[in-house]
């Protein structure tokens, strides 16, 4: 449970980053330059918007960063596996790879023996002159 919760707060700090690193004015303008004219940033936002929104990605890197590190180590101390855990449910499993060729296999011979094909069709047509 506390994994779940802490992958969506990971992923509303991703998302949120990347809004506002869009959203600052680089050197090329950035986002923020179709919002207004020339100094977009900071005609829409105010003076400040500069100073705020660079706090802000520092935080939300910072955030990013820290989420990415306890995921990591959250997620090598799992013991079970997928497949541990569909079994622990009581779910069938999928076709393994093993008896999905062997099922593959077998309707390839079957097709093969059934061909509605006659063996007079399957010859090639004498040539025309």
């Amino acid at each position: 449970m506390l994994f779940t919760i802490l992958i969506i707060l990971y992923v509303v700090v991703c998302v949120a980053l990347v809004v506002i690193v869009l959203l600052q004015s680089g050197k090329g303008g950035g986002l923020t330059g179709i919002f207004g004219s020339g100094g977009g940033g900071q005609t829409i936002f105010g003076a400040r918007a500069g100073d705020v929104m660079t706090k802000t990605t520092t935080i939300l890197a910072v955030c990013f960063m820290v989420f990415s590190l306890v995921l990591a180590i959250l997620s090598t101390q799992r013991n079970s596996s997928l497949t541990e855990e569909i079994e622990a449910a009581g779910m069938e499993m999928p076709i393994s790879p093993d008896t999905a060729t062997a099922e593959e296999e077998a309707t390839a011979e079957s097709a093969a023996t059934s061909s509605p094909i006659s063996a007079d069709e399957t010859e090639a047509p004498p040539p025309a002159e």
